[in-house]
């Protein structure tokens, strides 16, 4: 026995998060963060084969970890704001 629709219902869907737009400045800490990473891998690596310290590793270690900072900062900030704030 076919069914009719005597009246259709909204299906309730759950609220979407609000998306940060993805601005030059986060665009360029990510880009940062990876380049810091395959800097600090690749010349660390270098000076565990050679058998000397690289300071060039050291430094992009100091940058690594403080972009990572940063972007995971901007990634979770929208996330701490009240549900009436988005």
């Amino acid at each position: 026995m076919p069914l009719t629709p005597t009246a259709q219902t909204p299906i309730p869907h759950a609220p979407r998060p609000s998306t940060t737009p993805v601005t030059g400045v986060r665009t360029s800490v990510e880009l940062l963060l990876g380049l810091s990473f395959l800097v600090a891998v690749s010349f660390g690596g270098y000076g565990a084969a050679v058998g000397h310290v690289s300071v060039v590793a050291q430094a992009g270690a100091v940058v690594f970890l403080v972009t990572l900072t940063c972007a995971v900062v901007s990634w979770f900030h929208p996330a701490d704001r009240e549900p009436s704030e988005r």
